[in-house]
């Protein structure tokens, strides 16, 4: 039975990094961002950049990997094809969350059972059945990252074993990150404390659903670690979902990858260390800064 191994992470935390680490293993074949699927093949959301195409550089209805399998699931049954767990929540209901977390569980629960997510899980189901069986590989990884989707999938798994790796970051220079992507895309920019709560908040729903999953089904690392020592943080992931080792990349690169989504940057070749560069921006924001520095211990 093959395993999925979820990443769930905030946005701009290294979950790119991490799944294309984990696709150098003879074992693994990495999808990307699965949740992004559906929005690739109708053209929407994130991956204009990319033209919304496959890692390969193809639209995926031409990949050679994917195309079978779209024209099986999503081509056969266009209205139940659903790939994103459709969640929402208000800025006070985030904000209780970060402070009662216990108090969510049932409520998170819930969403995953709603009748529209039960399609968004069969699709799942039916797409990762279909890759492990076209791979004929043990582990598919998934970097989607929403934390809902981790929950709902893992308490739904058919025909597959799930295990989750946590991977947070410096809620500081996650907040950098963003700010720098909202201003390439001529977003509306907040300000660094702004940034820096609603990553907390965010956090704080990951820990909610890490709380709602078996202890021997969750690994958690820090980006931090994984930049720095990453043949080191790569071998607790070998001793944690029993993974043969393979030699640690010195490189983040796309080699014959077939993945959904992911940072831009993805399609350069790049050493993997780790740059502090992002406290340059605190500079004139100390106030954000240390609150930053406080709820990264929480």
């Amino acid at each position: 039975m093959p395993d999925v191994i979820y990443i769930m992470s905030d946005n701009r935390s290294g979950s790119t990094l991490l799944e294309n680490i984990l696709s150098k293993s003879d074992e693994c074949f990495s999808v990307g961002e699965l949740a992004m699927l559906k929005g690739h093949l109708l053209k929407y959301g994130p991956g204009a950049r990319w033209n919304y195409n496959c890692a390969c550089g193809k639209p995926f209805t031409e990949c050679e990997f994917w195309s079978p399998i779209i024209a099986k699931i999503f081509e056969a049954d266009k209205e139940n094809f659903f790939t994103s767990i459709n969640w929402n929540f208000k800025s006070k209901a985030l904000a209780l969350n970060a402070l009662f977390p216990f108090l969510f569980k049932e409520k998170f629960s819930k969403i995953c059972s709603r009748e529209a997510n039960k399609k968004v899980i069969a699709t799942l189901n039916e797409l990762y059945k279909t890759v492990s069986e076209k791979s004929g590989k043990k582990f598919i990884i998934d970097s989607s990252k929403n934390p809902l989707q981790a929950l709902a999938i893992y308490k739904n798994k058919k025909d597959f074993n799930v295990k989750i790796i946590w991977l947070k970051r410096d809620i500081r220079a996650i907040a950098t990150s963003k700010r720098k992507w909202k201003s390439e895309n001529k977003k509306k920019e907040k300000s660094l404390l702004k940034l820096v709560l609603d990553i907390f908040y965010y956090r704080r729903l990951c820990y909610t659903v890490s709380t709602m999953i078996d202890p021997a089904d969750i690994l958690y690392m820090e980006y931090e670690d994984l930049a720095k020592n990453t043949h080191e943080e790569l071998q607790k992931i070998f001793q944690a979902f029993n993974m043969k080792p393979f030699p640690t990349p010195q490189f983040m690169e796309l080699v014959e990858d077939h993945t959904i989504g992911g940072t831009p940057g993805r399609f350069s070749k790049k050493p993997i260390q780790y740059d502090e560069g992002w406290k340059e921006q605190f500079k004139n924001d100390q106030l954000a800064y240390t609150t930053g520095g406080v709820l990264n211990k929480i």
